[in-house]
This record gives structure tokens, sequence and C-alpha cells, in this order.
């Protein structure tokens, strides 16, 4: 059994009027009568008629559509700055498609093309790396573009971040205030800038707080992913005399912590063990070990980046690329520790 769209020929021809009058009613002409108008929508429906919205958008040049790439769709921080993009994006009419490079900077540059072959209006990216070639290309130069979270000097773009070092200064205060004196570190691979910016601001609150940067129990690796967290742990708790605090550069390296410290360290000693991370998310207060979380507020982000996007989109698209550092929020969730 074969099936094919129904063209407007087939309404027309149903309808019994001509085709020009089905176009009419398709863009809502004023000259199209109530009964003609009324007609030609009830047979569009008993044929199943859709509009064909590529066809559409190639004569519009206009799809009313987003692009967006991002790293992970299992960072729940990224796909809550999604959400809050499509509560404000939805009601002006425009549509997100949502992909996902998986780390890779070659997959980044498939899944771009691949939305510019579908001629979105805009692309927000989420950078997977600190390589950005591929995004000064003529191609891409053509739409507007958002960076999220990190940003990739000489791309001309946007961006919207967290002061990530005033983040992990604060947790850090706030641990050494606890009265941790020893501190060990989980981050991922420095080609992203997330976690070279919080590294970065780790050594300087240790060099501020005049304490020991202990290299063994420092974690660089990976994307930053549930996996990473695990092995850090893993590779910190095979060692002897373990630092009892750590900071976290993200919620999947936190959930990876906690998950490998409930499982592999005995009840009696796991109330030893302090983390601080950056991110809250809804579930943070859940995890076990975690006293401090630096929270990025999601609905400040998500808006901003509509901004830019609507900004260039009417047609403001000479005025100089704005670079837009959103300061985060410490959350105390043990209450006590610092009161």
């Amino acid at each position: 059994m074969s099936h094919h769209p129904i063209t407007i020929k087939e309404v027309a021809r149903d309808a019994n009027v001509s085709i020009a009058t089905v176009s009419r009613v398709l863009n809502n002409h004023d000259s199209v009568t109530s009964e003609t108008r009324n007609n030609v929508l009830r047979v569009m429906k008993q044929l199943g008629y859709n509009r064909n919205e590529v066809a559409r958008s190639l004569k519009m040049r206009c799809t009313n559509t987003i692009g967006i790439v991002a790293p992970k769709l299992s960072n729940v921080y990224f796909m809550e700055i999604v959400e809050v993009m499509d509560q404000l994006l939805t009601p002006l009419g425009y549509t997100m498609i949502i992909s996902c490079s998986n780390d890779s900077v070659t997959e980044e540059q498939k899944r771009i093309q691949v939305l510019l072959d579908r001629n979105v209006d805009a692309l927000v990216v989420i950078p997977s790396s600190l390589q950005g070639h591929h995004l000064t290309t003529k191609t891409v130069s053509r739409v507007p573009m958002v960076m999220v979270d990190r940003y990739i000097e000489g791309v001309n773009a946007d961006a919207v971040l967290v002061d990530n070092r005033y983040g992990v200064k604060e947790m850090m205060r706030a641990l050494h205030k606890e009265g941790f004196t020893r501190i060990g570190y989980i981050g991922g691979d420095n080609d992203i800038l997330t976690a070279n910016e919080r590294y970065a601001g780790y050594l300087q609150s240790m060099h501020e707080l005049n304490l020991p940067i202990e290299k063994d129990f420092i974690y660089l690796k990976g994307t930053m992913s549930i996996k990473d967290g695990r092995d850090a742990m893993g590779q910190f708790l095979s060692q002897k005399d373990i630092p009892k605090a750590y900071l976290i550069a993200n919620d999947l390296l936190h959930l990876g912590v906690t998950s490998h410290l409930i499982e592999h360290v005995p009840l009696k000693e796991r109330n030893a063990f302090v983390v601080a991370s950056f991110d809250y998310l809804s579930y943070s207060p859940l995890l076990a070990f975690c006293h401090y979380a630096m929270r990025q507020p999601q609905e400040i982000i998500g808006s901003e980046v509509v901004r830019l996007l609507l900004k260039r989109l009417n047609e403001d698209v000479k005025t100089p690329s704005e670079k837009i550092v959103i300061t985060p929020e410490l959350k105390v969730i043990v209450k006590s520790v610092l009161t």
C-alpha cells in the first residue's frame, strides 16, 4: 500500500474550486468568502492535507525553527535551559530542533550542517570543545548563532556564560570555613571551557587559602560524565589517607562520585565525605554528600539566549556580538554548617 502526500490540486478538485482559491485559504486572504473557506478547510480535513512547510520555507526564506546542538542530551542542566527557551519561543511561533554532538567536534560539525540543510533561522550551540574552526565558515556565518555555557575566541557569535571562577571560589571558601584544609578536585578535559575555568578557579582558591595542592587527588580526564565521576572516586579510594572534601565540576560528575561512594564506602565511614558541586538541580539536595552547590540560573540563561536570538532575527545583525556573563548563586544544602 503506497502513501503520498495530499496536494493542493487534489483539495481544489474535491472542493470544486481553483488551486488559486485553495492557496488564498492557506494564506488567510481576505478575498475568500466564509462559505468557500469553510468548504476548503472541510475538504482538507477529510483528505488529511498537511501543508508542505519545507516548500513554503524555501519560498518565504524563513522556517521559524531554531537549531540547537548540545554535547549531551543526558545533561539535565542543558535540557532545563532548552525548556526555558521552548516556553519563550513557542508562543512566538518558533519550533526548536535539538541535536547532540556527543562531546565530539566532528559530530558537532555534522549536526550543525544537518540543521543548516534544514534551513533553520538561527543556531544555539553549546560547544563540545575550544575548537571553533567549523563555526567560522561562511555557511555557518549566514545565520545568527548564540553560544551557551562555553565561549570560543574568534567566533563571531553572541554568548551567554556563567562566571565559573566566582562560583568555584565561593564553594571553596565554604568548604574551608567548614574546616577542610585538604580539598581534592574532580573535573574534566581542559579542552572544555567550563572545565578549564573551574579548574583555574580551584587552583587560585587553593593558593589564596594557602592550602596544599595534592596532585594525586586531582582528576582532569574525560568529558565530565557520570562514568568519569565514578572513575575519579575509584582512583582516589585506591590510595591511602585521602582528602574527605572535594570540589566537583558538574552535576554528572557529582552523580558518579555519589554513586561510587555509596557503593564502595562502608555506611559508618560515609559521613566523613563532603562535596561541593557546580550545578544546583532539582535532585541536588538528595545527593548524600553534597553540602554546597552552585546554582546556575537556567531561567535567566534561557531568557538571555532568546533575547539575543530575537534581536538578531529582527534584522539587528550589524551590532557587535554580545557576551553575557551571569553570576551563579551558592546554595547551602547542610544549613547548620555555615550558620
